[in-house]
This record gives C-alpha cells, sequence and structure tokens, in this order.
C-alpha cells in the first residue's frame, strides 16, 4: 500500500502525510517530545520488552486508523528505522516522525493517538515483526 501512494495526500492513512514524515529537528528541540522519546527508549532496554514483544527501531508494524462510531480506516504496513534510513515511499518510516514516536515501546494490539499540531488520530497496532529490530 506504502508504494502506490506517489503523491500528495490529506488522508492520514497516506504515507505523504506529515504523520509519516521525520521530524527528527522538532523532536530534539521541544522537551515534552524529547523527554518522550527517551522514556520510550528506556522501556525498550528493560527486560520485560524482551518476554513481552514491543515495537522498537527496525520492527515492521502493520497498524490501522481508527475512526468515530467503531469505523476503521485503511491498513499500513511499514519498518520503522533510523532517520538517515527513512523513505516513506518505500516503507520505511522514522522512528521520530509523529507516528514513529507514538508507536516505541508499545505492544501489540495497543491503541494510540497521534497528535500533530492541533490535529490527533487514533490507531491500532495489529501486526508486529521484531525481526529487523536492533536489540536481537
Amino acid at each position: 500500500m506504502l508504494a502506490r501512494v506517489m503523491s500528495y495526500c490529506n488522508s492520514t492513512s497516506c504515507i505523504n502525510h506529515h504523520l509519516f514524515q521525520c521530524q527528527q529537528h522538532r523532536v530534539l528541540q521541544h522537551p515534552l517530545l524529547l523527554n518522550d522519546l527517551l522514556h520510550r527508549l528506556e522501556l525498550l532496554q528493560q527486560p520485560q520488552s524482551r518476554i513481552h514483544p514491543c515495537v522498537e527501531i527496525g520492527s515492521e508494524v502493520t497498524i490501522r486508523q481508527l475512526f468515530q462510531h467503531g469505523c476503521a480506516g485503511e491498513v499500513v504496513t511499514f519498518q520503522l528505522v533510523e532517520p538517515s534510513r527513512a523513505n516513506p515511499n518505500q516503507g520505511l518510516v522514522s522512528y521520530l516522525s509523529p507516528i514513529g514516536l507514538a508507536l516505541l515501546a508499545l505492544p501489540l494490539g495497543a491503541e494510540f493517538p497521534v497528535v500533530s499540531g492541533a490535529s490527533e488520530s487514533r490507531w491500532r497496532l495489529m501486526a508486529l515483526n521484531r525481526k529487523g529490530a536492533s536489540n536481537e
């Protein structure tokens, strides 16, 4: 699905949407976002993260957007990568993107919000493959 979206799209499940774009400078210059990132990275270093799999850098994830009234949106699959490897059109999304930061350290099945500016969207982690994860 990610490869089929090559032009601008305003749908939040579109890979060209700003939720999937790396925002490294914004995260590193915003104290609350940086604190959240460091907290999530610490969680990944704890032993229970090996027992109960959770999203880490290198994980391939499948997420689905959730709408009000129980409606479900499109499914999106991508790998969470370092900012230098990010290329959303190829299914490689930076962990410093809004969606990447929200996913870090989440367990399979988790529902999570992604806040970007004045908008918020809700998502569910549908599948998790840690084969390419950095801690394995």
